[in-house]
C-alpha cells in the first residue's frame, strides 16, 4: 500500500469526497472499499438475488460516482448512497416485476413486535443451523413484501438508521416511515410465525 493510500483512510467520507471533485480516483476507490459491503447486502436484501446484487452494487458506485458533483454534503454520503441504492433497487424491481403483494392486515397484530433475534444478530455455534434456516426464512418473507416495506425494514432493522434519515432516503415523512415500517412488521410476523414456533421449540 502506497502512503499516499495509507493517507487516504485518515479522511472522513466529505473529505474523501472533495479529493475526488479535485482529480484523484484513489480517493473514490476508498469511498467504494468503505461503503461495498453494506450497499451490497442492501441490495440483495431487496432483491433477493446474490448476482443481481453485484451487479447492483456495481452499478449503484457508477451512478454514484458520475453524479458526484451533485453531493454537497448536507447529509452524509452514507445516506446518499444509499438513496441512489434504494433507487437503483426499485427500478429493478419494477423492470423484472419480481415482489409480491404483501399481507396489509395488521389491526390483530399491533400490540406485538418482530423479534430482533430474527435480524442477523450473533449466535452460539450449536444455533447457528438453526438461526441460519431463520435468517433464509427472513431472507424468503422480506422478497414477498412490497418494495416499500422491504426497503424500511432493511434501512431500520439491518443498517440501523434513524427515521429521519431513512425518510431522507426513500422519500417520505417520517410518519410514512414508522406505518410502512409497522406495517411492514406485521407482515413478517405472520410469515414468519411456523419459523419462529420451531426456533423457540429447538
Amino acid at each position: 500500500m502506497s502512503k499516499h493510500a495509507k493517507n487516504l483512510t485518515q479522511y472522513d467520507d466529505l473529505g474523501l469526497v472533495k479529493s475526488v471533485l479535485n482529480g484523484n480516483d484513489e480517493s473514490y476507490t476508498e469511498l467504494v472499499k468503505r461503503h461495498h459491503v453494506r450497499i451490497y447486502q442492501m441490495a440483495y436484501n431487496l432483491v433477493g438475488s446474490a448476482d443481481d446484487a453485484d451487479d447492483l452494487a456495481q452499478m449503484v458506485f457508477l451512478k454514484a460516482y458520475r453524479s458526484l458533483h451533485r453531493f454537497r454534503g448536507g447529509a452524509q454520503f452514507s445516506t446518499w448512497i444509499y438513496r441512489i441504492c434504494v433507487n437503483c433497487c426499485y427500478d429493478w424491481i419494477k423492470a423484472n416485476k419480481r415482489w409480491a403483494q404483501g399481507i396489509s392486515d395488521e389491526d390483530w397484530w399491533g400490540h406485538l413486535s418482530t423479534d430482533d433475534a430474527l435480524f442477523g444478530k450473533s449466535e452460539p455455534a450449536d444455533q447457528w443451523v438453526v438461526n441460519r434456516e431463520i435468517q433464509d426464512a427472513l431472507d424468503d418473507a422480506l422478497q414477498k413484501l412490497a418494495p416499500e416495506f422491504r426497503a424500511v425494514v432493511v434501512l431500520r432493522e439491518v443498517n440501523g438508521l434513524s427515521y429521519d434519515e431513512i425518510a431522507g432516503i426513500v422519500g417520505c415523512e417520517v410518519g410514512t416511515v414508522k406505518s410502512r415500517l409497522f406495517r411492514a412488521r406485521a407482515q413478517l410476523r405472520i410469515l414468519l410465525a411456523p419459523v419462529h414456533a420451531d426456533w423457540q421449540a429447538a
